[in-house]
């Protein structure tokens, strides 16, 4: 009775860690970048960790991606620096940097880092390697656009 139970329960706790908001194609965010702004648009498709990914520019939260979601930014043109991690929980966050031009949008595809399920395999030693691990839960990566809107199109924007 209690896997039938854990059977029924698992979708629904996995809908609750999936954006909620309007779909890409219905936010202003779908439309060019302002002339004088930047515009970064961070996306989630599913994987392999279900906590929020935190994102932030310049050290300032821009907000949480779910489970296929995505959040935007417009930002002042220049030099810039990303970093993504797991709210509330000391294990490091992942950071990249890129220049960005005013008028353009930049896609970021924010994804579960997978060399850190490896950890639990390796025993004490991949407990102790994952403590020394500082670039967190998450990672990064600067997506072509056309890849980008094409994972858009089934997202969400997060909360």
């Amino acid at each position: 009775m209690k896997n039938f139970v854990a059977i029924l329960a698992l979708p629904l706790f996995l809908a609750a860690c999936s954006a909620t908001g309007a779909r890409f194609a219905d936010t202003l965010f779908s439309k060019p970048a302002p002339a004088d702004r930047a515009r970064i648009v961070f996306y989630r498709e599913s994987d392999a960790n279900f906590r929020a990914a935190t994102v932030a520019i310049d050290g300032a939260i821009v907000g949480a991606v779910d489970h296929y979601g995505f959040i935007a930014a417009d930002i002042a043109p220049g030099d810039r620096e990303l970093s993504a991690w797991v709210r509330y929980v000391p294990v490091g966050e992942f950071v990249v940097r890129m220049t960005v031009g005013a008028g353009e949008t930049y896609y970021v595809r924010v994804s579960h880092r997978s060399v850190r399920m490896l950890y639990p395999l390796l025993g004490a030693a991949g407990g102790l390697v994952a403590l020394a691990d500082r670039k967190g839960e998450f990672q990064m990566e600067a997506v072509p656009a056309a890849d980008a809107l094409r994972a858009l199109q089934e997202l969400k924007q997060s909360d």
